[in-house]
């Protein structure tokens, strides 16, 4: 029995069908191309340099086949084949005409996720165009793998789709092809590097079917738009009236997120009555995602993003703050190459005596009583070397009072030295130190004195005893 595929969904139809009985889709178009026999045998060869490797798809225009050109190093092909069928000389000149102007389109594109266009030929009253052959499974596949397991893709996969196919179609828009077929089965997931490749453009399809009305019409007959796309994925007036645009694309490809993330057609997730979208249903979705699926299914053509840089830029991860560094005036750098030499001078280096460093507070400038009175033990905590002298025996310089004069100089000189001689965390710090040091001195010499003094009246005791 004789069938025909409708090119909406692929269903396989009677030939005396008028409309598809899964989709509803007019099948009247597409009859003429799929009623004569032009199939090509594995292992033949076309305009003496394709070879034939089997079939791999048919739609309303035809056939589609793998092949190898052996031109060209045997590289994997695919001939897209356009069938005139019974429709005499007229109808074929038409064809050749309008493949001719799809070829010139086609030979523009040069975009790294698209298969690269080689040539149209014409052979056996057949039209075929040869492409690039990608090596890989459509997302329709794949989302059939998932489904069997339960599995669908998740948001954070979408949303890095999205970032790999949008500036293909920035690429198709800016221009002016507008793909008009967006579908699972239509974008291949590349086993090379797994890239997003855009396949299919739906200029073969609108030949097809602009050729079938020119057939058919006077030269004062306008042919009606063409209709395009297929059900549930293209939006109403790409549908109805043939209308499209740039948002038609990123409508279509807003619900092949939809029907990826949850394995459901279409049909199953809009509201055909009311012409709402309900698939909030089905997911939960981050909020600003949420925003950016609605605003792409968008019923009025005004509401949605009216170019696929928007959406990129929607989906860009916001970027880490980068505070620029402040311009420095001439003298705050000079000052702060001071506080640096300064800061750099304060630190204690071994084998100093006595460092020449910072400035020396006003509030710290005086007589030191426990430099003067304990130069030897004081000088260790303040890291003034100096001091050590008051150990040595220095009799024919100091006359032996190598400790007194040491305290003396000291007392007027500590206080200056030893704040150069180590680092202090500040003023208080510094005098607190001191006031301790001042304080063990005090007490020391206190009772030194009345040690002594107990020892004198001790003495007087004893001699008064003895004279007595």
């Amino acid at each position: 029995m004789n069938m025909i595929t409708c090119t909406n969904c692929g269903n396989q139809n009677p030939i005396a069908s008028r409309f598809c009985s899964n989709c509803g889709a007019s099948l009247e178009e597409i009859k003429p191309y799929q009623t004569t026999s032009t199939e090509l045998k594995p292992g033949s060869k076309l305009r003496n340099r394709y070879i034939i490797i089997r079939q791999i798809g048919q739609g309303g225009f035809g056939k589609t086949y793998l092949a190898e050109d052996t031109g060209r190093f045997k590289q994997a092909v695919v001939l897209k084949q356009l069938t005139p069928g019974n429709q005499g000389t007229e109808f074929v000149q038409k064809a050749e005409e309008l493949f001719h102007r799809e070829a010139m389109i086609l030979h523009q594109i040069n975009h790294p996720q698209i298969p690269r266009f080689w040539e149209f030929i014409q052979e056996n009253k057949c039209l075929f165009l040869v492409q690039d052959f990608i090596e890989g499974e459509t997302y329709e596949s794949l989302l059939s793998q998932r489904r069997r397991q339960g599995k669908f893709f998740s948001e954070v996969e979408i949303i890095d789709f999205l970032r790999q196919i949008l500036p293909v179609l920035n690429y198709l828009h800016s221009r002016g092809i507008i793909h008009r077929d967006i579908a699972p089965d239509n974008i291949i997931c590349r086993a090379e590097d797994g890239l997003p490749i855009l396949i299919d453009l739906g200029g073969v399809k609108q030949i097809a079917a602009e050729v079938s009305h020119k057939a058919d019409s006077s030269e004062n007959v306008v042919p009606p738009a063409t209709k395009l796309g297929k059900f549930g994925y293209a939006p109403d007036e790409q549908i109805r009236l043939g209308i499209v645009a740039p948002h038609s694309d990123l409508y279509a490809l807003g619900v092949t997120c939809l029907v990826l993330m949850t394995g459901k057609l279409p049909s199953e997730l809009i509201n055909t009555k009311i012409m709402e979208w309900q698939w909030s249903k089905e997911l939960k979705l981050s909020p600003k995602f949420d925003g950016i699926l609605n605003r792409m299914l968008a019923f009025i053509p005004g509401d949605r993003f009216q170019s696929a840089e928007e959406i990129l830029v929607q989906l860009q991860p916001p970027e880490p703050e980068i505070i620029a560094p402040n311009k420095i005036s001439k003298t705050e750098s000079k000052n702060q190459e001071i506080e640096r030499k300064t800061a750099i001078a304060s630190i204690p280096k071994l084998g100093n005596i006595i460092h020449s460093s910072n400035d020396i507070p006003s509030e710290i400038i005086g007589w030191n009583w426990g430099a003067f009175f304990l130069p030897g033990f004081w000088c260790l905590t303040n890291h003034v070397w100096i001091g050590l002298i008051a150990w040595i025996d220095l009799s024919f310089v100091t006359f032996g009072m190598g400790w007194l004069l040491t305290g003396i100089i000291l007392g007027l000189k500590g206080n200056e030295w030893a704040w150069k001689s180590r680092k202090w965390k500040n003023v208080a710090e510094f005098r607190k130190h001191q006031r301790i040091w001042s304080f063990i001195s005090l007490l020391l010499i206190s009772s030194v004195v009345i040690i002594g003094i107990l020892a004198i009246l001790f003495l007087f005791i004893i001699a008064a005893f003895l004279a007595g």
